[in-house]
């Protein structure tokens, strides 16, 4: 089949699911409406607003070029047993302990088109990688399985499932138990369509009331590592949303934990309400981070490395412990609900170039026309990579650990704009993110690499700061929703997020713009990825 009759299809199909969505249903199979099916159907075009730069790829997709062309289907099933308990003896313990019993499941239908019918150089990324992106453009899953019990002050949560923790948006900190998927959009996507449910079992017992504090309640998890040892995907090579890492030609190995019971995910939380209005939480758990570090390995028995071809790439996901705390409370006064967070993460894997990109601690210099030399045979410029010696008993690079500090605090306020808005108020929202590196090196540096130069990565200052603000309001009764969502890197990283999303239930039409300024830094390492979206959903709770 030719490119542009595949394009017609593609077309085709969107018309079909913009159809199909119109039938979309939610179905109680019993007069006691205990048993419900759910349908959902998206579909989301976003288009590119600037030129791919830096280390964007591929690099030849220009402004007005589309980047995405994701459709989404979700079916979920919601049913109480305890009716049945009634009439099943196999249900019949649920009764005589008077324990309540409901089931959850979603099964998850993924298709990112764009591989297929969109620019050519997303269908030559295709080409050049066919297993990978296949399997990477259609996905299909039990995205959520869990059973709920509960008697008294006791519950439990057994199967695939979410557990977010922490008072914060647009970023996290303590909410750090699930794995992000950053692959269909990275940071323009919002955090909770991006978690990836995980095989846990999670409990929780009201303790009721112990002192000044009233409501107090344990929660605790547990993820066995030889059931679901999942972390955050690493998104294709050239993808539309893939991290903008130089290619310097060199093989690359993605370490992912093992299935064993070590890498198991545990945690804990204490929760509790202190007066009428503070609620205050303190927990400590294990995890592993959504970004790997990376490491230079050389194949063992090198003796002198003399091009590329004894190197290799690891990107290494590692577990880290984090202990920390939150609260919110509001102040009856002003009607503000202040809120913070504040999070210890104890030995997280850091990147330090010079130490996780060693060769070797021995180098004999080479003269000027052996580099080049070099370079014409492996195809590989050693100067560009910096590579101007000779290693002797190459080892590869050590990641190095450091404790790291990140808190946060925050405000939301309801409030009345009638010169914006007459009828209805506006949620305003804000919040201020630190970290603190303890034993800071000032070596260290982001794994993103800066335009032109492909070893040139983004420092790290011991402090870093970034501000966030959200406002949204509704018109016409709800019909008409716009929210704007900014942050702010203090050296100079804008990200801006505005949208406005029209209701006419069951269906949902969203316009979203998703831009990038100043420095490369933190999210600033995506700033050609400009775009605007268009997202259509039928949604029907």
């Amino acid at each position: 089949m030719n490119r542009k009759g595949s394009k017609w299809i593609g077309v085709f199909c969107l018309v079909c699911l913009v159809g199909w969505a119109g039938s979309a249903w939610a179905v109680y199979v019993d007069e006691a409406r205990t048993l419900e099916f759910v349908g959902k159907l998206q579909t989301r075009t976003s288009i590119r607003l600037q030129h791919s730069e830096g280390f964007t790829h591929p690099h030849d997709i220009a402004a007005g070029n589309v980047v995405q062309w994701r459709n989404l289907a979700v079916f979920e099933i919601n049913h109480d047993l305890m009716n049945l308990a009634y009439d099943l003896d196999i249900l019949y313990p649920l009764k005589a302990l008077d324990i309540s019993a409901k089931y959850h499941i979603v099964g998850r239908f993924l298709y990112e088109a764009i591989y297929d019918v969109g620019p050519q150089a997303f269908q030559d990324v295709r080409d050049n990688d066919k297993e990978n992106i296949d399997k990477f453009k259609a996905q299909y899953d039990l995205w959520e399985c869990y059973f709920d019990l509960s008697r008294g002050p006791l519950f439990l949560r057994l199967g695939k499932q979410n557990l977010a923790w922490g008072e914060t948006d647009t970023f996290r900190l303590l909410d750090a138990i699930n794995p992000l998927d950053n692959t269909f959009g990275g940071p323009f996507e919002d955090l909770d369509d991006r978690r990836i449910p995980l095989w846990m079992l999670r409990g929780s017992y009201n303790l009721g009331g112990i002192g000044p504090i009233s409501s107090a309640m344990i929660e605790a998890f547990w993820v066995p590592g030889n059931w679901d040892v999942s972390v955050a995907p690493y998104a294709p090579w050239g993808t539309a949303y893939a991290a903008p890492i130089a290619d310097t030609g060199m093989r690359r190995f993605q370490v992912r934990p093992g299935k064993k019971m070590s890498n198991s995910r545990w945690g804990v939380r204490l929760m509790g309400v202190l007066g009428n209005n503070l609620n205050l939480s303190v927990a400590h758990y294990k995890t592993f981070l959504d970004m790997p570090t990376a490491r230079l390995g050389v194949e063992p028995g090198t003796q002198v490395v003399t091009g590329t071809s004894a190197l290799f790439q690891e990107l290494i996901w590692e577990d880290v412990q984090i202990t920390g705390g939150s609260f919110n409370f509001c102040d009856p006064h002003t009607d503000i609900i202040f809120r913070g967070e504040v999070a210890w993460f104890w030995d997280e894997a850091i990147f330090i170039p010079e130490e996780n990109l060693k060769i070797s601690d021995e180098f004999i210099p080479m003269p000027p026309a052996l580099v080049d030399l070099i370079s014409e045979l492996t195809g590989t410029d050693l100067r560009e990579l910096g590579i101007t010696a000779l290693p002797i008993n190459p080892t590869g690079g050590t990641v190095p650990h450091e404790n790291v500090l990140r808190y946060m605090i925050g405000f939301d306020k309801y409030l009345w704009l009638r010169w914006l808005n007459p009828r209805t108020t506006f949620m305003i929202s804000g919040q201020y993110f630190g970290q603190w590196m303890t034993d800071y090196d000032a070596r260290q540096k982001q794994l993103l690499s800066l335009y032109p130069k492909p070893l040139d990565f983004v420092g790290l200052r011991e402090t870093e700061h970034t501000f966030t603000f959200l406002a949204r309001t509704n018109y016409m009764n709800g019909v008409i929703n716009p929210q704007v969502v900014v942050a702010y890197d203090v050296r100079g990283a804008w990200l801006f997020m505005p949208s406005i999303m029209f209701l006419h239930e069951p269906f949902r039409f969203n316009i979203s713009y998703n831009g990038v300024y100043g420095a490369f830094t933190n999210y600033g390492a995506f700033k050609d990825r400009d775009q605007i979206s268009f997202m259509f959903t039928y949604l029907l709770n």
